[in-house]
């Protein structure tokens, strides 16, 4: 039998692993529901056809066909499958609308009255795996967790200030006390890139170096836009623009005044300045987002404002997004029009900038409280009674596996098995605190004891870790 392993690029998630990833997973979807977004699934598998030439060349090259076992002797050496693995989460979406964004349905509340199955907008929220052929390697997988927010549907600029602010709400929420959400806009980029005197030809090769700024230096883009044909003098205007500094509603008017003649960097800046304002009525922290006329995306299908979040773990962004307009129609051959924006999250950047930050240890434990078990006449029967209150209560309860009788060795085989699944509280009740009436909480960080009256216990557990009066999980 050959050796137990696993596939390069993927990984197993033992529960040490997948406690903290559910926590993020957990953090996001909450909070992704707060916004008013809706969960989205769609299968592992897409029709090739619905992912062909979405991805560009090389993109494709990267995309896992799958063929059943039934249909190997019928495959043609060369030929393509017809089926796939999903590449992103973005395609699926783009399918989703196409083919349902039209249909109506009964309304459940009026049977007398037609709604559409997906409203418009359409506000859609995913977290689900996608696979890339990559070469595996450090923090590059085959197999990826993805966590993405859309709307679909609107040209309204709130729906990026409530995506901008949703983002702030996440990282709050898990604890970065340090991070930043960048703004640009395309149609500016566009704008300076014409006042530079650049034909529309060289933007998409400006734009793919600007976006190497957080991992070049500025001599080192400006060789590499040297090296694509790109002028000393068209090179210095750029800079000019994209090295501003200072306040963001300071560095648009700076902006504003040296791409006057540029129509499309106006509209941009003042959409900018509109969106500062919501945020400003969100109350994001103005310490937690700026205008930064550099951050360029390298995706090609942006087309309004674009955004991306670092923090002060060495990890690079951590989540981006941005408007693209034209993105679903291209997807989807022409079936549907629709505007659309959206944000997306990086899971194992997430959690990497976590590790880095010590915030990880925040993460709570599965279970809250252990009950040791011991069978001895009338112990049993009180403590299964004080399991079921506690977990009615919603305290995260688990019973000792124990079968037989008091002993010292008995505690230490339960204790330890709390200990090595870092259990913050145990409740010890045998023969000596039921002849007492009291059981012992033990907290299992400090080892100090305290005893309870026997009938109290559970309301005192409870109050203990749920402070606030009703508060279940």
């Amino acid at each position: 039998m050959a050796e137990l392993g696993n596939v390069g690029g993927t990984r197993d998630f033992l529960p040490d692993e997948m406690i903290r990833r559910e926590y993020v997973i957990d953090t996001l979807k909450r909070i992704f529901r707060k916004y008013g977004f809706e969960p989205l699934e769609t299968p592992a598998l897409e029709r090739w056809e619905t992912l062909a030439g979405k991805y560009g060349e090389e993109g494709e090259k990267l995309i896992y066909h799958v063929v059943s076992s039934g249909a190997l002797d019928s495959l043609k050496p060369g030929e393509r499958t017809d089926l796939a693995l999903r590449y992103d989460l973005t395609v699926p979406l783009a399918r989703v609308v196409a083919m349902y964004g039209d249909q109506m349905q009964v309304d459940p509340q009026n049977p007398k009255k037609q709604v559409r199955k997906l409203p418009r907008p359409f506000k859609r929220y995913q977290v689900q795996a996608v696979w890339r052929g990559d070469r595996p390697g450090a923090g590059r997988f085959r197999e990826f967790t993805q966590c993405d927010a859309d709307v679909i549907g609107s040209t309204s600029l709130l729906a990026e200030a409530e995506l901008i602010a949703l983002v702030a709400e996440v990282f709050a929420a898990l604890g970065f006390a340090d991070f930043t959400v960048k703004i640009n806009h395309r149609r500016l980029l566009q704008g300076l890139i014409e006042w530079a005197g650049l034909p529309p030809s060289k933007e998409a090769a400006v734009l793919s170096s600007i976006d190497k700024l957080d991992k070049l230096s500025v001599a080192e883009v400006r060789s590499e836009l040297h090296s694509k044909g790109i002028e000393a003098s068209a090179i210095d205007r750029l800079f000019q623009v994209i090295e501003l500094t200072g306040e963001s509603t300071h560095l648009l008017i700076q902006a504003r005044s040296i791409l006057a003649d540029s129509p499309a960097a106006l509209v941009a800046i003042d959409e900018l300045e509109s969106l500062l304002g919501y945020l400003e009525a969100y109350q994001v922290p103005a310490d937690h987002y700026k205008v930064d006329l550099a951050l360029a995306r390298g995706l090609d299908y942006y087309t309004g404002l674009i955004f991306e979040t670092v923090t002060s773990a060495p990890v690079g962004s951590v989540g981006g997004g941005g408007r693209y307009d034209k993105l679903i129609y291209d997807l989807s051959g022409g079936k549907t029009d629709q505007p659309a924006c959206g944000t997306s999250f990086g899971l194992d950047r997430l959690l990497a900038a976590m590790e880095h930050l010590g915030l990880l240890a925040q993460v709570p434990r599965p279970t809250e409280v252990m009950v040791l078990r011991f069978t001895d006449p009338g112990v049993d029967t009180f403590t299964q009674t004080l399991v079921r209150q506690l977990r009615a209560a919603g305290i995260r309860t688990e019973l000792g596996y124990y079968d037989a009788p008091f002993t010292p060795d008995g505690m230490r085989q339960q204790l330890g098995y709390a200990n090595e699944k870092a259990v913050p509280y145990t409740v010890i009740l045998g023969p000596d605190e039921l002849a007492q009436q009291v059981v012992a909480l033990r907290d299992m960080t400090t080892r100090k004891q305290e005893k309870l009256p026997l009938g109290e216990a559970a309301m005192y557990i409870v109050r203990k870790l749920r402070p606030r009066l009703g508060e279940t999980e």
